[in-house]
């Protein structure tokens, strides 16, 4: 069960600290995008923040499509491993396309959670557990086109 979920005037805050709560996450921030230096992982606090322009998949097909500046945090986060990412590149594009977990076959809470995105790119964060955070930022403003997926 999603550990907090608030979606007044478009407010999205959602935590996930299960496989089924991180899912949800993932299907809101499909299509999210984000420059390379946006993403900021602090090794002291152990926490990866991503900021986002996450495309609003909850107004619906019917509604102008809409984005929204947003902030994806996953905590307990014990190392980074990036494929596929230019990270020289500060003001290099990335488009999320979906987060993932992967619980330590050995047992416990531990495991490792996958960013995938376009053109083949990936980060995988070796976590203590599964904490994983969705907080939009501001009010949605007018996209102007809707993602295809295909």
């Amino acid at each position: 069960m999603l550990g907090a979920v608030q979606m007044e005037n478009q407010d999205v805050r959602l935590l996930a600290t299960e496989l089924e709560d991180l899912q949800v996450i993932s299907s809101m921030a499909q299509d999210a995008v984000t420059r390379v230096g946006d993403i900021v992982h602090h090794a002291g606090s152990r926490q990866l923040i991503i900021a986002m322009n996450r495309f609003c998949w909850e107004r619906g097909r019917l509604r102008q499509p809409a984005r929204a500046r947003s902030a994806l945090q996953i905590g307990g986060v014990l190392s980074v491993q990036a494929k596929g990412i230019a990270q020289g590149k500060r003001n290099g594009i990335l488009s999320l396309l979906a987060l993932s977990f992967d619980l330590d076959p050995k047992g416990g809470p531990d495991g490792v959670v996958t960013l995938a995105f376009s053109d083949g790119g990936e980060m995988k964060l070796q976590v203590e557990c599964l904490d994983v955070a969705l907080v939009d930022l501001s009010e949605p403003w007018g996209a102007k086109s809707r993602p295809k997926h295909g």
